[in-house]
């Protein structure tokens, strides 16, 4: 069977290729802690997942079309459809990594700046070094985080 629903699969490939190696190319990225690099990809991520996912729509939607479609291509989306699922998971786990590893940083942070006020000394009324915090409720640290890679 030739014609659009062939046209439609083909450009599946076509979005679905370059989608994984978006996301191969970001994984990179993070290990590599290339972190700038990676807003250059997320236009481009952005637009062939909605591409995607508009593709997958129109297809589903033609589940006649689909069965009778060439048994090569057929094995061909198959097959990319593996890669696919794989790429994605590896970007997945990337991105739980290095968000992990900056919420670990920053609890440290918090950490040693709490452990630090805690130990801070000043003058008391009476002009003698002691404990700021004595005698004062105790002050909470306020911190904004941008988690946005």
């Amino acid at each position: 069977m030739t014609g659009p629903i062939n046209n439609q699969v083909e450009a599946l490939i076509r979005v679905t290729s370059r989608l994984i190696g978006v996301l191969n190319s970001e994984v990179e990225m993070l290990r590599a802690m290339q972190v700038n690099e990676i807003e250059n990809l997320q236009g481009e991520k952005k637009d062939l997942t909605i591409l995607y996912e508009e593709t997958i729509r129109s297809l589903a939607a033609q589940p006649e079309a689909l069965a009778a479609l060439e048994p090569a291509l057929r094995m061909e989306l198959s097959e990319l459809a593996g890669r696919f699922d794989i790429a994605l998971a590896e970007n997945a786990r990337a991105l739980n990594a290095v968000r992990d590893s900056h919420d670990r940083l920053l609890k440290a942070i918090v950490d040693a700046v709490s452990e630090n006020r805690a130990k801070e000394k000043g003058y008391t009324r009476d002009g003698k070094l002691g404990d700021q915090h004595k005698g004062r409720s105790t002050q909470s640290l306020s911190l904004s985080v941008d988690r946005q890679l």
